[in-house]
């Protein structure tokens, strides 16, 4: 008996307690050419996201801890928290400030009111509260394939306008992909719990996510096709997909790097 417990001792000893994933994904042009790659990184329902290339001018990795994000930008050594606390002050400082806006509004002629809220229009579209975010509808439009992966084809509309065509291969086809899927899931849901009580325009600016297309779709998205205004301007592929044991340093800011504060001198 004694033999057996430790044998099954020695067996749990050996299974990882959390399987981690790492993959890469990368966008390229209509050319072909590579202008941006992704690793992204998933264990325990945590999530990281290291960006080089494309919007961001620096070096920069997100980071979901369940709870909150880390927004580390490795350029400058340093990153920010983003949680509910955060974003409640953010909510505040933008409500005084409309506020304050609304009152200097209310003390001008009305030819002059009516010529700075159009100013203001044009400069924050949306701000003024005339204007909802726009919502998003995921269509599955038939089987397809993608280097040799059967899949789903699902496309992706921001209004009227088609924003993807997405192909999704089944979650058994592709190691990894359910854990990954997993932590996605749990930060689509911690993001729409966050935008809640933030102003219409930067609850919809932080509510574009890529688990919010995830939640909408059967299988894990192995390639896709963007577009824009009705041309298609790249693609995003996965490159590759990995499960393996991370160390808890993937989901922390790196040593040395300083906590700011983002309303610091404001």
């Amino acid at each position: 008996m004694n033999k057996l417990i430790i044998a099954i001792g020695l067996l749990l000893l050996s299974i990882p307690l959390y399987a981690g994933v790492a993959l890469d994904m990368v966008r390229t042009d209509t050319s072909g050419e590579e202008i941006e790659r992704n690793e992204i990184f998933a264990q325990s329902g945590m999530l990281r996201i290291d960006s080089g290339g494309g919007p961001f001018s620096s070096d920069v990795s997100m980071i979901f801890l369940g709870d909150k994000f880390l927004v580390v930008d490795h350029d400058e050594k340093s990153y920010i928290i983003m949680d509910e606390a955060m974003l409640d002050a953010v909510s505040s400082k933008i409500s005084e400030a409309m506020k304050q806006m609304e009152a200097q509004l209310a003390s001008m002629p009305p030819e002059q009111r009516a010529m700075a809220e159009q100013m203001m229009q044009s400069q924050m579209p949306g701000m003024m509260g005339d204007e909802e975010s726009t919502p998003m509808r995921v269509e599955a439009i038939g089987p397809g394939e993608w280097r040799g992966r059967d899949c789903t084809r699902y496309a992706v509309f921001i209004g009227p306008e088609k924003y993807q065509d997405v192909c999704a291969a089944p979650l058994d086809k592709v190691d990894g992909s359910a854990d990954m899927m997993e932590a996605f899931h749990g930060m689509a849901k911690f993001v729409k719990k966050l935008t809640e009580s933030l102003p219409g325009p930067l609850a919809a600016s932080i509510s574009d996510n890529p688990g919010a297309v995830m939640e909408e779709i059967d299988g894990f998205p192995v390639h896709s096709v963007e577009y824009q205004y009705g041309q298609a301007t790249g693609e995003v592929s996965l490159q590759s997909i990995v499960e393996q044991e991370l160390e808890a340093s993937v989901f922390a800011a790196p040593d040395g790097y300083r906590l700011e504060d983002p309303f610091a001198g404001r």
